[in-house]
């Protein structure tokens, strides 16, 4: 799945159009913009590897959250979590990611070695604050969406928000479908 940038911003109004209003869309777009989170890649050399791949990356985690929420009946705090969740899981690599400077290919991302702000999950819960209130729950499904792919002396932390938090491992199981199985 690949998607022009106009096709994305549609595609996330139709989508997040499910759980908030026409203008709250039109603040987060504009928001969004900003920050590159329709054009940014999700990476350099793995899922989501080109311009547009972090949109197609969260588009397709949200979609597989939704899913599981429908085929295991997932219970949430807040109907809109898992939107939330699988669209801005990965907000951080907004910074994560620059082009090359102007007259290079323009499809070439580079490690954005200026970022100021460090970190994955905890980063992209920070970005979201400042765009509207998260529940604990949305903030630890974000924060631990990598799993154990987080760093080892992490791991009990990452179990113990598992049995807080059930859904914190079908946030990760969402985002290992996109990326491993549907190779978003």
């Amino acid at each position: 799945m690949s998607f022009t940038k106009i096709e994305r911003i549609e595609q996330f109004k139709k989508l997040m159009g499910e759980v908030f209003n026409s203008v709250d869309i039109e603040k987060m777009i504009l928001h969004l913009n900003t920050l590159n989170f329709f054009e940014a890649p999700a990476s350099i050399s793995h899922h989501g590897n080109r311009s547009g791949g972090l949109f197609d990356h969260s588009f397709c985690v949200t979609q597989c959250l939704l899913d599981l929420t429908k085929r295991c009946e997932l219970k949430w705090e807040k109907e809109r979590s898992p939107y939330i969740i699988g669209m801005f899981h990965d907000l951080c690599k907004c910074d994560n990611y620059k082009l090359m400077p102007e007259g290079t290919d323009p499809e070439h991302w580079q490690y954005n070695n200026a970022a100021i702000l460090p970190g994955h999950g905890e980063k992209s819960v920070i970005m979201l604050q400042k765009m509207m209130f998260l529940t604990d729950e949305e903030i630890m499904c974000i924060r631990w969406h990598m799993g154990a792919f987080d760093s080892k002396e992490n791991w009990n932390s990452y179990g113990q928000a598992v049995t807080q938090f059930h859904n914190v491992l079908f946030a990760h199981t969402a985002d290992m479908m996109a990326a491993r199985i549907f190779g978003v």
